[in-house]
């Protein structure tokens, strides 16, 4: 677990309530009550070296030892988990841009902006069991809305 007093910790939600978790070193969404997952706490933590006004946070998974990263593909960015310490991001600032996510508001919920990629968002798969992506896009839409739970 994350040691520093302000980290906090949500169980991630969809548009339609199915949960984050992790299956096979990927980030994906489910119903704990069909899908036989159990919902990731996710750890997070401002990174304070970018405009605080837009949110910039870190995604943290299994106790904040590992990191929701951003990285170039072929085919444009895409997500990926990496053997990052949050608290290390957290120190570090600037250097961890791949690793923040803009987190802005969209009524109740949140759409979480890439931001080394500005207009890329995390989104929830089209279809069950895959994996959360990055998908370029100018309007929201359910895929790119999630909701947090504060967790223990």
């Amino acid at each position: 677990m994350c040691s520093l007093p302000m980290a906090k910790y949500y169980i991630i939600k969809d548009a339609e309530q199915k949960v984050l978790y992790i299956r096979d070193d990927q980030l994906l969404v489910g119903d704990p009550g069909v899908d036989s997952c159990c919902a990731e706490k996710i750890c997070i933590l401002p990174n304070r070296g970018l405009d605080r006004t837009k949110f910039p946070i870190f995604l943290g998974i299994q106790g904040g030892r590992r990191c929701l990263a951003c990285v170039e593909t072929g085919e444009g960015p895409s997500l990926k988990l990496e053997d990052v310490n949050i608290e290390d991001l957290y120190k570090g600032g600037e250097q961890a841009t791949r690793f923040t996510f803009f987190r802005r508001s969209l009524g109740s919920g949140f759409r979480l902006e890439a931001a080394a990629w500005p207009g890329w968002f995390l989104c929830g798969p089209a279809e069950p069991q895959e994996p959360v992506q990055l998908a370029e896009e100018t309007e929201p839409s359910a895929r790119t809305e999630f909701y947090f739970e504060q967790s223990r």
